[in-house]
């Protein structure tokens, strides 16, 4: 659907998008929590620090939200099923809660990790299941709208503490980061759950009246049977992890998980999470947060129009581009480093680096931030997919953590342009990886995709040939 008939339609879909707006402020909060290292750290490691921390420690500071955001999706699975979406998403944000809390009463380095353990909680919960309550309240014509909340308001949380940061107190930054999650759980509160939830609880009254409310319409009698017919599916083919391993599922879990490694080796981690460190040592004219949140903003606006991009150009191209961006950028940036530590007067290029690390970020954004997220979504039958989902957060949480607690460590005793020439060997490599078992999807039927997931092919040109997929039987959707 286009922009104008959205405009046109806006009322049809207007409690839609105000559910959708109200729970991606979840989002926006949680990543406030990401993006929150960068102004601080500065500021923690400085001569009048508020709470003097070692550089060991700032790594660890940075790394532990990674770490305990594995523990997200665990804790989601059970709960999602068990008490619903709503419930879910609204236990996610107390962990950030309390931990804004602490920050802003703590006096210790421990209360400093305990918080950013709870927030890291609070992270993977959100990543888990904010998709699935998007993917259940949103009408087709929408759904790509809708779904593109969620990355655009994680960017507007980073943006927000890069902005602010650098101008109030290290307390006082908390307490209005606070507001973020306070906002989020006052307002859903009042919000529906998911239909699909409620019949599947065999709560038929209340599935047609929620989706009455978000339709805008009285008759939901045909989309509700529709509804009914998933659930049904669903309920009678629940995948486990052992199906997560089957033959076609295999390759699908192959590349999902590649991608999830891809998304953290490029080095978007340590960019965004250290960015106003790295751009401090950048003689660029500009100040370091100045530079931070020039960043942000197109990191934000890429995001907005990355989903129109995606499914006009496909998802292997934009993969392959962005990846090879990510390598050359880091090495760039890697070199100009390289050359400040020999002793190379760069006063008069420091542009250069500033330039790099923002055509790298649009370069990130557009494909590898985003595009994974999609192909998750349709390499894997209905049955594993939230497997499929909590493996690839968690995997990815993994190799997050090690980037984050690494980048620091390396940084400091090899020197900072040994970090980054590691990001662009890692993405130099998945290219290739990209190139030989990312399948083209764009434009294919779920059904058809599937189909050739289970091909006895491990070629992703084949993937992308419409004509590869005869010899095995369908997979279960």
């Amino acid at each position: 659907m286009g922009m104008w008939e959205i405009v046109k339609d806006f009322r049809k879909y207007s409690n839609q998008y105000l559910a959708a707006f109200t729970g991606t402020l979840l989002m926006l909060s949680v990543a406030a929590s990401y993006g929150w290292t960068s102004p601080t750290l500065p500021l923690l490691l400085g001569d009048d620090s508020p709470l003097p921390i070692t550089p060991d420690e700032s790594s660890w500071v940075v790394s532990i939200l990674a770490l305990t955001s594995i523990a997200g999706p665990i804790a989601t699975a059970w709960l999602v099923d068990r008490f619903g979406r709503k419930i879910t998403l609204l236990v996610a944000v107390l962990p950030s809660i309390v931990g804004w809390i602490l920050i802003g009463v703590g006096d210790s380095v421990t209360v400093v990790f305990i918080s950013r353990a709870l927030s890291g909680i609070s992270y993977g919960m959100a990543y888990s299941s904010m998709p699935l309550y998007l993917g259940e309240i949103a009408s087709d014509q929408i759904r790509g709208s809708i779904g593109t909340l969620l990355t655009v308001m994680a960017k507007m949380g980073i943006l927000l503490e890069y902005a602010i940061g650098p101008y109030v107190e290290y307390r006082t930054l908390a307490w209005i980061s606070l507001a973020f999650p306070v906002t989020f759980f006052a307002l859903f509160l009042w919000l529906p759950e998911s239909p699909y939830y409620l019949l599947a609880k065999e709560r038929n009254d209340q599935a047609a009246k929620s989706l009455r409310w978000l339709r805008r319409a009285s008759d939901v009698q045909s989309e509700l049977k529709m509804m009914q017919a998933a659930v049904e599916r669903a309920q009678q083919n629940r995948g486990t992890f052992r199906d997560l391993l089957s033959r076609g599922n295999r390759r699908s879990l192959i590349i999902i998980l590649g991608l999830g490694a891809l998304q953290q080796l490029c080095g978007s981690q340590a960019v965004i999470a250290y960015s106003q460190q790295i751009f401090d040592q950048v003689n660029s004219g500009l100040k370091a947060h100045e530079s931070s949140i020039i960043m942000a903003v197109i990191q934000l606006v890429t995001a907005a129009l990355s989903s129109s991009i995606v499914d006009r150009v496909g998802r292997r191209p934009l993969l392959l581009v962005s990846t090879v961006g990510c390598a050359v950028g880091t090495f760039t940036v890697g070199l100009y480093f390289f050359l400040d530590q020999q002793g190379v007067d760069v006063d008069g290029i420091g542009w250069i680096p500033l330039a790099v690390i923002m055509i790298y970020i649009i370069f990130y954004t557009v494909g590898l931030a985003t595009v994974p997220f999609a192909i998750l979504g349709e390499v894997f039958p209905t049955n594993v997919k939230a497997v499929a989902a909590a493996m690839y957060t968690m995997f990815a949480g993994s190799v997050g953590f090690g980037v984050s607690k690494l980048y620091q460590l390396i940084s400091d005793e090899a020197g900072t342009y040994v970090s980054f020439w590691i990001f662009a060997a890692c993405s130099a490599a998945f290219v290739v990886f990209v190139f030989v078992l990312v399948p083209e999807t764009k434009g294919k039927p779920l059904d058809q995709i599937l189909v050739e997931m289970h091909t006895s092919s491990n070629r992703s040109l084949n993937c992308c040939s419409r004509s590869s997929v005869k010899q095995d039987p369908q997979p279960t959707a």
